[in-house]
């Protein structure tokens, strides 16, 4: 299933973190796309409970870094 694709990358990849020492430069790194796939994720909760399919202008820019 689709969450598969999503989800079984982090299981193999959280864990092989372990014992890494961040710079906090990599912390915000991994913030920054952590909150990019929060966004994207909410963009598609919403998008199911209201029929409404099309990327808003905000999330776009968002999803493209700007």
């Amino acid at each position: 299933m689709w969450d598969d694709a999503l989800v079984a990358p982090l299981g193999r990849l959280v864990p092989r973190m372990r014992g890494q020492d961040f710079t906090n430069d990599e912390r915000d790194t991994i913030r920054r796309g952590v909150f990019k796939v929060r966004a994207a994720a909410d963009w598609l909760e919403a998008a199911i409970d209201n029929g409404e399919f099309t990327l808003d202008e905000q999330l776009a820019q968002l999803l493209k870094g700007e």
